[in-house]
């Protein structure tokens, strides 16, 4: 069947023609397929519409992960007092997917690690975690939005919270002689706009809940 549906590189369907994704698809839809015949799959690969869907979905996670990393930025440059963000820093040092290890849950990459640059006496320097998401969360109301906020906030703390091995080399000195560190604060980020509910008080309440279930771990939109 998956090869009776075989894409051609010179027949796109309707709406796709022009696309340059239509190729990679082809190629991705081969090697899925080859996968399946050699039995290294079993998931058979996606359909043209779900797949370009996908891929708009990350291109929308990688555009509002720019934007973050540059309000970051930006922060970072501010007197202390005006920060909106990073007021707990003397000197942020703002790092991009960082391999940060924990026994539970082995090597992940944190979208941002922040840590204190600054020559603070005694102590690990302050380590704060940023994870962001482009969801949809518009859909969501009640218990719902509640318990998909919390298991959001869940999985932050259990990545990129509480003590991790900092993996990445050119962080060793500030760590003072040991890559093992507390985190301060996880923050999780949602983007906004037409993405969030939109009832304003139940977003709140939902925020405000998620915070107090799992401590340590800030909830925001943007």
């Amino acid at each position: 069947m998956l090869e009776k549906q075989r894409p051609s590189p010179d027949a796109p369907p309707p709406g796709a023609e022009g696309n340059p994704r239509w190729g990679e698809y082809v190629a991705y839809y081969e090697k899925r397929l080859g996968e399946i015949k050699q039995g290294k799959a079993a998931k058979a690969p996606l359909r043209w519409t779900p797949y370009e869907q996908m891929w708009g979905w990350f291109a929308r996670g990688l555009a509002f992960e720019r934007l973050m990393v540059a309000l970051l930025e930006a922060d970072a440059k501010l007197p202390r007092a005006q920060r909106r963000f990073l007021g707990a820093f003397h000197k942020p040092l703002i790092q991009r997917y960082v391999g940060v290890k924990k026994l539970e849950s082995g090597l992940r990459y944190a979208d941002v690690l922040i840590i204190e640059e600054g020559e603070l006496a005694g102590g690990p320097p302050r380590v704060e975690t940023w994870s962001f998401k482009s969801r949809n969360l518009s859909g969501l109301k009640g218990p719902a939005l509640v318990a998909q906020m919390i298991e959001d906030a869940m999985e932050a703390l259990q990545k990129y919270g509480e003590t991790l091995d900092i993996r990445r080399d050119s962080l060793q000195p500030l760590l003072r002689g040991d890559s093992k560190v507390p985190v301060q604060r996880v923050h999780l980020v949602y983007e906004g706009g037409t993405l969030k509910p939109a009832d304003v008080r139940e977003l709140k309440a939902a925020v405000n809940r998620a915070r107090s279930e799992v401590p340590g771990v800030e909830v925001l939109f943007q």
